[in-house]
């Protein structure tokens, strides 16, 4: 029987799961209606070496903007900077940097379309129905489509994961600030470093990226609470670094909260996001998707069915992305701490921080043997 493949979503997870199955000689048909991919994705160790058994670096390289440090540090009330932590990636030979999300879909896209078994479908599915041995998707523009297994890529509040799930109750949704600076002076000062400065109201998170082939610097400011506003950085040195006349978007990080759902139903395997959404904190939500496709791909590779794929799965990946959403809610806890327990942080930070951030990284940054 041909094996046939239908993914619901044209976004990062949508493009890595056409390109793995598209490899291992099935025929995909691919949902995707056209929408923009803000800022970058970290590329942690891990997803690195991930990366790395999918496609080729090459083509990845020039795009790649490497971290060599990541600097913890502490804003006091003057909005002066702290040092907490310095910790040396160089040292470690650990492999971490960011991409531009546009770009790396793009890569997987162009990979998967080197097959052509790839069909692409310009519409979004807006509902599914089972009948029997088959599954009917409805899309946006009235038609209907015939097929038996499906990768729902489409998020955390896509139809698929609704078909699945039935209902989004425990997921809890964090506010969090994005913007982007082409600036000489604050990419000159983010250069080759992460930095975290840790504010009374949250956290900022700094990095240097390329964004359609220019330097770049990318800002993300994780606020300690949902009503809690951009705070108002007055220190004349500091807005090199964070320039006062940024255009900062609001948007929202979805996570599972205590949650254990299915992720397979009459055919519709969940990937990616809509499978389990991964807090923020850890920057693994990306990464955990490229681990996840290196397990995929190894089980393609070893001729098992997709219905094995998922059981397989299920088993072997499943209770990993509860030990990283519970790591990475430690951490936004960690950094967002109040009162008596920020002093606690920062006296642990200054006094055994790289041995501490060794502790919460190894694990996560560690990946299986898949081979």
């Amino acid at each position: 029987m041909k094996k046939h493949l239908t993914i619901i979503g044209g976004g990062f997870s949508s493009w890595v799961a056409a390109s793995i199955f598209a490899d291992n000689g099935y025929s995909v048909d691919v949902f995707e209606k056209e929408k923009d991919s803000f800022g970058s994705q970290q590329i942690t160790p891990n997803g690195w070496k991930a990366l790395s058994k999918l496609i080729d670096l090459k083509n990845i390289q020039k795009h790649f903007e490497p971290f060599y440090n990541i600097y913890i540090k502490k804003l006091n009330s003057k909005n002066n900077l702290e040092i907490l932590l310095h910790h040396d990636l160089i040292e470690k030979n650990n492999n971490y940097g960011s991409i531009q999300r546009k770009s790396i879909i793009s890569f997987f896209k162009n990979h998967a379309l080197k097959n052509n078994t790839i069909k692409i479908i310009n519409s979004n599915v807006k509902n599914i129905v089972s009948n029997n041995n088959y599954n009917e998707l409805i899309d946006d523009k009235g038609q209907i489509f015939r097929t038996n297994f499906m990768v729902g890529s489409d998020g955390i509040d896509g139809v698929s994961r609704k078909f699945v799930v039935g209902s989004n109750s425990y997921i809890r949704k964090k506010k969090i600030f994005r913007t982007i600076s082409f600036k000489d002076s604050a990419y000159n000062l983010s250069k080759t470093i992460l930095q975290v400065l840790v504010h009374e109201n949250g956290y900022y998170v700094i990095y240097p990226t390329i964004i359609n082939e220019k330097k770049a610097t990318n800002y993300i400011f994780v606020p300690k609470n949902n009503e809690t506003e951009l705070p108002s950085l007055n220190n004349k040195v500091l807005n090199y670094l964070i320039p006062e006349d940024l255009e900062w978007s609001i948007t929202y990080a979805s996570f599972n909260y205590g949650e254990k759902t299915s992720i397979y139903k009459n055919g519709l395997f969940l990937f990616g996001d809509a499978a389990f959404a991964i807090p923020p904190h850890t920057a693994q939500a990306g990464n955990q998707i490229l681990e996840d496709a290196v397990y995929i791909k190894k089980l393609l590779n070893e001729n098992y069915d997709f219905h094995e794929i998922v059981n397989m799965y299920v088993k072997e990946r499943y209770l990993k992305k509860d030990m990283l959403a519970k790591k990475s809610k430690m951490v936004g806890e960690i950094l967002s701490a109040q009162n008596i327990t920020k002093y606690l942080r920062d006296f642990s930070l200054k006094l055994n921080g790289n041995k501490l951030l060794d502790k919460i990284l190894s694990p996560i940054w560690t990946t299986e043997s898949y081979e």
